[in-house]
């Protein structure tokens, strides 16, 4: 995927995965199935009072992408995706009041309207990651505003670092880059 026209398709599959790289702060790839090399590279800036994340192509270092919360407190916080290209938002994501319990998270389209949920896949199971063991990987399903299914989001065990597959070959259509940059977002915030 080293030629530029190629570099230009990026976003263009239904199946994609993260995966969280070892260091000081959160770092992360993310790949298009069928894809050895990455699309994106995202480092989270950490220490700071607003969350603040830059995903780059990890080709050129150009900056791809931003997300910046608008506010301290991460409980309220709306994260909102830049094209940092355009200086286009995307849109944005959003926890939901009952994501203390379960998460649930609104993917917003740049006009404010909601146009998916990310919902943790189970009440029992997510009592048992937060009380019990750390060792049940997280899952979520992708839900558009009428309850469609849009596609699911699965952790894969590892030891060491986090590792999601994105399915976006659901009943709907949903932006891939607030999908996936989403979930790295929301893997940062929750610190799974």
């Amino acid at each position: 995927m080293s030629n530029y026209r190629e570099r230009q398709r990026v976003f263009d599959a239904n199946r994609y995965e993260i995966r969280q790289k070892l260091r000081i702060g959160d770092k992360y790839n993310v790949y298009e199935e069928g894809t050895d090399d990455p699309i994106l590279e995202s480092a989270q800036k950490k220490f700071r009072l607003k969350e603040d994340f830059r995903f780059d192509d990890p080709e050129t270092g150009e900056e791809r992408f931003r997300v910046k919360a608008d506010s301290v407190i991460d409980v309220a916080a709306s994260y909102d995706i830049v094209d940092s290209r355009t200086g286009d938002r995307i849109g944005s994501v959003k926890r939901s009041v009952k994501s203390f319990f379960k998460h649930e998270y609104a993917l917003v389209d740049p006009d404010g309207t909601v146009v998916a949920t990310v919902k943790e896949d189970s009440w029992l199971r997510a009592v048992l990651r937060r009380n019990v063991t750390t060792l049940i990987p997280f899952s979520y399903d992708v839900e558009g505003p009428n309850g469609e299914r849009l596609g699911t989001i699965s952790e894969q065990f590892t030891p060491v670092r986090d590792r999601y597959t994105i399915d976006l070959s659901g009943d709907g259509e949903l932006d891939p880059r607030l999908a996936v940059i989403g979930t790295v977002v929301i893997d940062a915030i929750e610190e799974n």
